[in-house]
Order: structure tokens, then sequence, then C-alpha cells
């Protein structure tokens, strides 16, 4: 009865989607076929994740976008490997279309996988990751797709003083979900030019991407300066039956940052970065905007103790924004404080970390250019009997205030924890509850917000891992 409430509401759409599900299953069997068939003739091994190395003696600078995975103190990573692993889980939702004003409970089916491969070498250092996830629900079937993330980091060094970088997170993603299946928790201060991960619009399909490309020269042994440039787009595909539309963006950015070595564990940096981001498609600021931020950014990084790690970092911004509406006021330039801090603790049986920030970005699709404030939480934890447990959660507010006439606010809060235990050969057996809450408030506000639960029951299986050598 529910899946025929919903096809009445779609009309056409619902077999245009139909037809792009079909195409995606297809091919999502060839891919999977042609991979399976062209690592079955190696020897199975042990899987493992296709992440980066060891956190570094320093803490991270911000600017570089870097996060490593949170890790136990003396946790090793793989190197020079490539790894294909697939699980299959069973979970509840109470709120499919996110939407508490027709809120619809379902159960589902999904089945994920993840390939990656790490190489480095004396000149080239790639890591890559492709998570591919599809959903199956019981009842309402506009969710039935195949999603898709992948993320690569990939460094060649030029000469002896210059590397060049080139990085990229794409992601394909159908429906609201606080993240994809299989990412790991990240520790370290998050890229200041990445869109807005916490506050989640209600839309049937979304795709972002991030590519950027980076060339450092390493003038001295302590110093450094890099050049930065990069892109970054999201865009909405249908929006679940509410009636305002959402802002699609894109950016791009432009950045120079120099770092110091101040001592063995300490470094300093600062970061001039400029952004330039136009949004079509909504309602509240009208058509079409255009926001450019200017950021000036002083970073200290340092690792306090042999299991301690912390970064602070903070500066001005000034905020120019063309095209908005009367309504929301206008901005001919004004000046922001930014600013946060990161700090991460490992040890033999516990790792945490801990992230705060406020910036003006993007209010991810809500909105135009809003003040953010967000704090992040990852803990994990070694338990009797193999059993490990992961918790990570967060916090976020985008304030529309950065306008003179506007009050809008959206406050979105995000929880998951993870118990795992690995089972005979290369199975890891796992239990896992995530909720998310978002409440919009004010005259300019988008949408009311919504509240939605999830429990998730699963096997992964580690299928490959072969050596790329040397």
């Amino acid at each position: 009865m529910l899946g025929r409430n919903l096809e009445s509401e779609q009309g056409n759409e619902d077999q245009k989607d139909k037809t792009c599900f079909w195409r995606e299953t297809l091919w999502a069997f060839i891919i999977s076929s042609m991979t399976f068939a062209a690592l079955f003739p190696f020897s199975l091994a042990a899987q493992t994740t296709s992440s980066g190395a060891l956190a570094p003696a320093q803490a991270a600078q911000f600017g570089t976008g870097v996060q490593t995975p949170l890790r136990f103190s003396g946790e090793s990573a793989p190197v020079n490997q490539l790894s294909l692993s697939m699980g299959a889980s069973t979970f509840y939702d109470d709120n499919v279309l996110a939407r508490n004003t027709q809120r619809l409970s379902d159960e589902a089916l999904s089945f994920d996988s993840h390939l990656g491969i790490v190489r480095q070498t004396e000149h080239v250092t790639i890591n890559f990751d492709y998570l591919p996830f599809f959903l199956l629900y019981r009842q309402i079937d506009q969710y039935d797709r195949l999603n898709h993330a992948a993320n690569l980091s990939l460094t060649y060094r030029l000469t002896s003083r210059v590397d060049l970088g080139l990085h990229d997170a794409f992601s394909y993603q159908n429906g609201v979900y606080p993240s994809l299946t299989g990412q790991q928790i990240l520790s370290g201060p998050p890229s200041p030019t990445t869109l807005n991960q916490m506050t989640f619009s209600p839309t049937i399909r979304t795709l972002t991407n991030m590519p950027g490309l980076d060339l450092t020269f390493i003038t001295s042994q302590n110093t450094s300066l890099t050049f930065s440039g990069g892109y970054n787009q999201r865009k909405f595909g249908n929006q679940a039956g509410v009636g305002q539309s959402l802002y699609n963006s894109r950016g791009v950015n432009g950045g120079l940052r120099f770092q110091y070595r101040v001592t063995e564990h300490t470094n300093f940096g600062f970061l001039l970065l400029h952004q330039d981001t136009t949004y079509q498609g909504g309602q509240a600021f009208g058509k079409q905007q255009r926001s450019q931020i200017e950021s000036v950014i002083l970073s200290v990084g340092s690792r306090l103790s042999p299991t301690v790690t912390a970064t602070v970092f903070g500066g001005p911004q000034y905020i120019h924004t063309f095209g908005q509406s009367s309504l929301g006021g206008s901005i001919p330039g004004v000046f922001e404080g930014s600013g946060g801090g990161s700090i991460t603790k490992q040890v033999g049986k516990t790792a945490l970390n801990l992230s705060l920030q406020r910036s003006v970005s993007d209010s991810g699709g809500l909105y135009t250019s809003v003040i953010n404030n967000n704090a992040t939480l990852g803990v994990r934890r070694r338990l009797v009997g193999r059993w490990d447990a992961a918790l990570s959660g967060g916090g976020a507010q985008a304030d529309t205030s950065l306008f003179q006439l506007a009050n809008a606010r959206t406050d979105s809060l995000t929880g998951g924890i993870d118990f795992s235990r690995p089972l005979r050969g290369t199975s890891v057996f796992h239990i896992r509850y995530d909720t998310i809450h978002e409440l919009s408030k004010g005259t300019l506000a988008a949408f009311p917000g919504f509240d939605r639960n999830q429990v998730t029951i699963g096997f992964d299986y580690g299928i490959k891992s072969i050596p790329l050598g040397q």
C-alpha cells in the first residue's frame, strides 16, 4: 500500500527511476562479477583496510585536508596492496523519507563492497578507496538504488624538493544517511574547502565531487610552501515531496600554505585561501547567489605526549555576496572570525578524537553561505572477547545571521555506535545503531527538520588481499 501511494505521487518520474534502477542493478552485477573473476586466481588473505599510514610524529597541520583513520597506538596500516571485501546487512529504518510529516518505517537489505589500493614507491604514493552499496527496501522502493563513494589521494615526487598532489572525494547517494557504509572514523582537522557534511537536505539523490591539486616546494629541512587549487560541486536530484527548492552549488578555490617546523614535535603554519561559490535553484535568498570568501588562518600543531596530539587554528574571514534577494539583506563586505581545534589520544585499547570548528561555508543545500559551528567526536575501544566498539557523533549549526534581515537557523545532531567481532576466516560480524536529529527555526527556515533512527545487523567478508610489491 505504501509503495502504491508513493508511486502515485511520483507519477512518470517513478517509471524513469525504475528503469534507472534496473540499469544500475545490471551494471553493479557485471562490475562485481568481473572484479571477482579477475581476483579469483590469487590466494585468499585476511582483509585489511586501505588507508593511510600511522599518524605522523607531529599533529596534522590545518589546511592540508589530511585526515588519517583513528587508530590504536601501534596499530599498523597496510602498504602496497590491493584489497577487496563485500558485506550484507539487514536494517530497520523508522523514517525512510526523512520527513516527520509523513513518517514511514520499513525494513531493508544492504549489500556493500570495498575496493582499496595502497601503493607507495620512492616517487609515488597512491591511496584509493571505492565503496559502492545497494539498498533494497521491503515496501518503499524509491531508494532501491546503487550508491557510490570514492576517495583518491595521489602524491608524485617531481624532484627531491617538489611534490605534486592530486586528491578527489566523490559521492552519489540516494536518500539521507549520516555516512556511507564502510567509512572509518577520521582524526585531525578537516579541510577548510570541504562541503558541509553535517547538515542534511530532504532529497532523493545527491551528487558531490571535490577534486583538488597541490604543488609543494620543500624550501628547507623545516619549511615548505604549497600552492593549491580545487573545485567542488553539489547537485540534488528529486526532492522528497517538500515545498521548497534546494540550492545546488559550484565553487572554485585557491590557496597558499606555509609550514614551519618549530621543534621536533611542534609546527606552525598559515593559510591564505580564496573561495568563490555560486548557488542556484533555491528560494529564500533568490534563485542565484554568488559568495566570495577570503580567509587568513594561523595554526599550531604539536605532539603533547607520546599518546596525545593537538592542533589549534583561527583567523579572520572576509565575505562578499552578490545577487541575494532583498529579503536576505545585502552584504557588500563583512568580516567574521573563524577558528577551532582538534585533539587526538591513541593508546593500546582506546583511540579518541575531538574536533571543533567555526567558519563561514555552505549550508548543505538548505541556504547559501552560512556561519557553521560544528563539533565531532570519535572513539574506538577494544572490549573483551575480541569485540571492538566504535562511537561517532557530531553536532552542527547553520546560522543565516550573516545576512542582515535573516534569522533562520538549522541545528543537526548525529550519532552512531558499532560493535564488531571477527569470526572464522576473514568474516566480521557487526551490530550498529545510527540516529539523526535536525530542526530548523526562523522566518526563512527552509524545512522543518526530521528525526531518524536505524538499527543494522550484518557481516563483512574480506575476499582478497593482493600484495603489489615494493
